[in-house]
């Protein structure tokens, strides 16, 4: 498969392509964000490896045209030494796969790598779809509907929402779900999960009106469970007692 990598420093672009070259793909160079995008017009490729702090076009303007017009593919992962949170959020909001932070081990890009092409090779074998009421994840795909309309994920929501779809019923740690979507652990005050949890209950509705509850489990994670649509919209939808009602019954 084909990777870009996209790297302006010339020792850390020797380093990448090292580590890179034990996976045995096609790896192409670009010095700058603005030769990146002069390739990509003319070439495909299944994997980005990008540089955030480029001269000129900078690594997040490169992954803005490459979402804008390529699509979700190919797939991009950050390398840079950037390590705020605001700055990992804000490259996972914009449409970035994986993000790892420099210096960077080995092992780790290796494995990154190798997940992320994993996902967008048309011969691996097929993940089964999860279905939870009207809620459809489809793993190959990396898409999920609700009620037949597609809903916008990135990729480390999807990756969280479809491990707790998956585990319907069955409470998941947090960290387990930090480990599964960001291959690493985070720091105990990091408000990360819990902010990828808020932006999932409003994306995907996940209330009892479409037959779903989530629920935080004190010291420990989340859990979802499937509910009855009728009792729980009917008990919503039921009119209050009239406040002549109230007061008769409270002076019974």
């Amino acid at each position: 498969m084909n990777i870009l990598l996209v790297e302006d420093d010339p020792a850390q672009a020797v380093a990448v392509e090292k580590t890179m070259q034990q996976s045995r793909h096609t790896i192409s160079k670009a010095n700058s964000g603005e030769s990146a995008i002069r390739y990509l017009m003319t070439h495909e490729v299944d994997l980005v490896v990008l540089d955030w702090q480029l001269a000129g076009v900078a690594g997040f303007e490169v992954l803005h045209w490459i979402r804008d017009n390529l699509g979700r593919e190919p797939a991009v992962l950050f390398l840079t030494s950037r390590v705020l949170e605001v700055d990992i959020l804000r490259a996972l909001d914009a449409g970035a796969d994986e993000y790892i932070v420099k210096p960077f081990r080995a092992i780790e890009l290796v494995a990154r790598v190798g997940a992320l092409l994993r996902r967008t090779d048309p011969n691996e074998k097929t993940e089964s779809v999860i279905s939870v009421g009207p809620y459809v994840f489809d793993p190959a795909r990396r898409s999920v509907t609700l009620h037949g309309n597609a809903i916008e994920l990135t990729a480390k929501e999807f990756d969280v929402a479809s491990f707790i779809f998956a585990n319907a019923g069955r409470a998941v740690s947090r960290d387990l779900l930090v480990k599964l979507a960001w291959g690493r652990e985070l720091e105990a005050t990091s408000r990360t999960v819990d902010t990828h949890i808020y932006r999932l209950r409003r994306k995907l509705a996940l209330h009892p009106r479409n037959g779903v509850r989530l629920s935080t489990v004190y010291t420990h994670g989340y859990r979802l469970d499937e509910v009855a649509v009728t009792d729980t919209v009917e008990a919503a939808d039921a009119p209050a007692p009239a406040p002549e009602a109230t007061a008769c019954a409270a002076n019974a």
